[in-house]
């Protein structure tokens, strides 16, 4: 009897981490935030990019892969990229998600294709991840 009571404990204690974690999850902040024609980025030849000031400033960071799990790397002026980003552009034909967490998780802003502008204030300096996203478009991946 024992055993089955340790067992259920152990179950619910899971299950209220996994409902917890998903009411998290549930009640992230998503905002489009598109501001102006993406053209910078498009030049650059990647997928999306990042700016270390608002409106396109100072060091960027392009990448062409279709979804960065973890932001790495630096600006190219020398800083470091990860929860350091203002801007942002699309230069894809997808929607394009920049997620406050690794592995596309909490709060996002979001991107239209070939669209640019600047992160909310709670996402500013404050992104972890970023990818194509798009269950609207059958040719777009979703994360």
């Amino acid at each position: 009897m024992k055993k089955t009571v340790s067992r259920l404990a152990l179950v619910g204690a899971a299950a209220t981490l996994a409902l917890g974690g998903l009411g998290g999850q549930a009640n992230a902040s998503v905002e489009n935030i598109d501001s102006w024609n993406s053209v910078t980025c498009a030049q650059k030849g990647g997928y999306y990019c990042l700016w270390y000031s608002p409106n396109r400033g100072g060091g960027f960071w392009t990448s062409h892969v279709v979804a960065t799990p973890t932001i790495s790397g630096n600006f190219t002026d020398g800083n470091p990229v990860r929860n350091n980003a203002a801007s942002a552009e699309n230069a894809s034909a997808c929607n394009v998600g920049i997620w406050v967490y690794p592995n596309y998780m909490g709060d996002e802003n979001w991107l239209s294709p070939n669209r640019g502008g600047n992160l909310t204030p709670w996402l500013r300096n404050n992104e972890a991840s970023m990818a194509l996203d798009d269950a609207t478009r059958s040719f777009c991946p979703t994360v």
